[in-house]
């Protein structure tokens, strides 16, 4: 169900945002109402990235713990993973 409902939330609002800024514009508010939709857009924006990270860092954990279990039950040392240096050489 939840595949179906994270869709069908954004196309409800993707309709109920382009109905508010129809009538905002014919009412001759239109600047202010797309000011408000980019920033409810970038609010969303922020929170989908936020959850996408957390997402990513679980995965990461939880791969990590599949790793070293499987070292132990190979009998071998779990490898230090590396650490970031602090003067890295390559530019960004």
């Amino acid at each position: 169900m939840l595949p179906i409902a994270a869709p069908l939330g954004r196309l409800a609002l993707t309709a109920a945002a382009s109905a508010g800024i129809v009538k905002a514009l014919g009412d001759g508010r239109g600047g202010a109402a797309l000011r408000r939709l980019a920033v409810s857009g970038t609010k969303a924006g922020i929170k989908a990235s936020r959850a996408a990270e957390t997402g990513v860092e679980r995965l990461r954990l939880g791969s990590g713990d599949i790793v070293a279990q499987a070292y132990d039950e190979l009998g071998e040392q779990v490898p230090v993973p590396p650490t970031p240096q602090a003067g890295h050489d390559h530019q960004h």
